[in-house]
């Protein structure tokens, strides 16, 4: 019984460790220029944008073999008051259920990357 669990907890942390990516791209709008970028933020790096301080900790896609989607928990910090504006989950294939609605910016996830 023992072997069976340290064989499952071996096989679920190297599938997870397959499907983690290195990095993730997020759409970043600047909403007093209008202007649209792609920013490509590694995993567990600080990455600025405009006043904003994001850091992406996890970011994972689904196997081939199931519906595209790419999902990523992410932080993201207002620089000048130093506060955390959101934290959470953010999902490739319905950005508007949890992306950052912020008076300047809005982020969303568009992809996970290998690198």
């Amino acid at each position: 019984m023992f072997k069976k669990i340290i064989f499952l907890y071996l096989l679920l942390s190297l599938s997870g460790n397959l499907l983690a990516k290195q990095s993730a791209s997020l759409r970043a709008i600047d909403r007093t220029t209008g202007r649209s970028f792609v920013l490509n933020a590694p995993i567990n790096e600080e990455v600025k944008f405009s006043k904003l301080s994001i850091i992406v900790k996890y970011c994972y896609q689904n196997p081939i073999n199931m519906e595209i989607e790419n999902y990523a928990y992410i932080y993201i910090k207002d620089s000048q008051s130093n506060e955390l504006i959101f934290t959470g989950w953010m999902f490739s294939s319905t950005p508007s259920l949890n992306s950052l609605e912020h008076p300047i910016n809005d982020i969303w996830l568009l992809n996970c990357n290998k690198n």
